[in-house]
């Protein structure tokens, strides 16, 4: 870990502890201003930790994000496209719309301002991730009390598996930060507006940010509605003007996010029509190979959340039992049953679909965190003091698991069962010699045999195309009649360019060793 990774993580230690004695004293404002900061530091510790592009998805999305930033209507994977392409394939096509686009024109933004590289691209995920803090700080005071919702706060700030979704490793990555962001903020939105003394503004927004959340993964997005259709048939005498209300509020969210899906209907009609297609196989087919038990979500809870949390999570729910709060958190719990139910029944399962209602099930960790709060308060002041900062270096010690950080990030260790961490040694090389490719190849040139999949990232950093093999002899014969030459990586592992490429009249030898 390098200098400024060190004062990243000691300035959010210090703010953390800070946060936890201000939130003591009663400083409310203060100790969530003071909480955001050390969110932001702690993501921007994650987002700075690896100075490479992850395999999945990360590269992937980097890369049209990048292409966003010129073709802000088109989003394409590969710019120039030389040789033949599956359109289908949306690992290796031109006009890619396998994911939403609202996040990756975030991405697109702050590359904008901030210049292409993975700490741009992974900073709109920095600061989503410590927005959301005051978000979350409402649900819990609207719903319970200030305590509870300062307590979920600081579970979301520390919470190891968003941390890692902005660090760039998870796959899904940046676009499962922005729409767990986009879903909570909305079900704040809610909240705000039951309460409210000026619902419409809040009803408006309700139907902006569930829009916003259409527009990072589609339809899951509207979940916000599940819960607000919950809380109707709970309150009986509300039940017309509200499903009248909701109706105005998902009316929005359909102008929100429809232009998109009829804009790339009409733009680009085989391509939209195909993920159309695919998206709606996911719950019959196993799509990709992605196929596990019905309980395959339950087990992962353990990877999302950690023991420590889960058993907080069910002592809260006994909290809630107990003094019959279990009602009004209905609405919330009816969005967890919806989204594990969903997600269980679909052929296609992936590790991060479920992660989506996590702020739902902190507010359950929350509950016992700021009982024994209320309780601290009630001893003497300094023992007081000192019991609560003990309790929430607890609780961000176990929340944060900074041994399963240290492994995915600083250790050359062996692959984690889900995503890889193995090899960091290879992609930092692997990257720095991407990065020269703009030095070492002129305009004008292809580039071959780059590793399999690391095309992606080779432009990415490079304004080149890039294959991770070669074309035919004839395709090579075609480039050339075209005006263009071949540039090539030297062999590596089970890769070795033929001798037609080799041999190819101007053909450019490269000389980094990829690993």
């Amino acid at each position: 870990m390098n200098t400024l990774n060190l004062l990243l993580l000691s300035g959010a230690g210090l703010l953390l502890t800070a946060s936890l004695w201000l939130w003591y004293r009663r400083r409310i404002g203060s100790a969530l201003v003071t909480l955001m900061g050390a969110s932001f530091l702690l993501r921007l510790l994650m987002a700075a930790l690896d100075p490479f592009l992850h395999d999945w998805d990360e590269r992937y999305h980097a890369l049209v994000a990048k292409h966003l930033m010129s073709h802000p209507l088109a989003p394409m994977l590969r710019l120039d496209q030389l040789l033949p392409y599956d359109y289908q394939a949306w690992c290796c096509n031109h006009i890619w719309l396998h994911k939403q686009p609202l996040f990756m024109w975030q991405m697109a933004l702050s590359m904008a301002v901030f210049g292409t590289n993975e700490l741009a691209l992974r900073l709109p995920s920095v600061v989503l991730g410590t927005l959301v803090l005051y978000p979350a700080y409402r649900i819990g005071r609207l719903l319970f009390n200030a305590d509870t919702g300062y307590a979920l706060a600081l579970l979301l700030a520390v919470a190891h598996y968003q941390l890692e979704q902005t660090s760039g490793l998870i796959g899904m990555d940046h676009n499962d930060v922005a729409f767990g962001v986009y879903i909570t903020a909305s079900l704040w939105a809610y909240y705000e507006y039951r309460t409210s003394r000026h619902p419409t503004k809040w009803l408006v927004l309700v139907g902006v940010l569930a829009g916003a959340s259409v527009l990072c993964k589609w339809l899951v997005g509207l979940l916000v509605y599940a819960s607000w259709g919950t809380a109707i048939v709970l309150e009986q005498p509300r039940r017309v003007s509200e499903y009248l209300r909701l109706g105005a509020a998902l009316l929005i969210t359909v102008v929100v996010a429809l232009p998109w899906q009829l804009y790339t209907a009409w733009r680009f009609p085989l391509e939209s029509s195909y993920e159309r297609a695919y998206n709606s196989r996911h719950f019959g087919e196993a799509l990709e190979g992605h196929s596990a038990a019905w309980y395959y979500h339950l087990n992962l809870l353990p990877l999302h959340y950690g023991w420590v949390l889960l058993g907080l999570m069910l002592l809260g729910f006994a909290i809630a039992a107990y003094r019959g709060w279990l009602l009004r958190l209905l609405p919330l719990l009816v969005a967890v049953l919806a989204v594990y139910t969903l997600f269980s029944l679909a052929a296609t399962k992936m590790y991060s679909y479920t992660y989506v209602v996590s702020s739902v099930l902190l507010l359950l960790a929350a509950l016992p965190v700021a009982a024994a709060w209320q309780w601290l308060r009630q001893a003497p002041s300094k023992a007081g003091i000192a019991g609560a900062v003990l309790l929430g270096a607890t609780v961000v010690l176990f929340s944060l698991r900074p041994a399963e950080v240290y492994s995915n990030h600083l250790d050359e260790g062996v692959d984690h069962p889900f995503w890889p961490t193995a090899g960091r040694a290879a992609r930092l090389n692997n990257a720095v010699i991407y990065r020269q490719l703009d030095r070492d190849v002129p305009a004008g040139y292809v580039v071959f045999n780059a590793l399999g999949g690391d095309e992606i990232t080779a432009m990415f950093y490079a304004n080149r195309p890039v294959y991770s093999w070669w074309p035919s002899q004839a395709q090579v014969q075609r480039l050339q009649a075209l005006g263009w030459h071949i540039a090539y990586f030297p062999d590596h592992h089970d890769q070795h360019p033929p001798d037609y490429i080799r041999q190819a009249p101007g053909a450019l030898p490269l000389w980094g060793q990829l690993q």
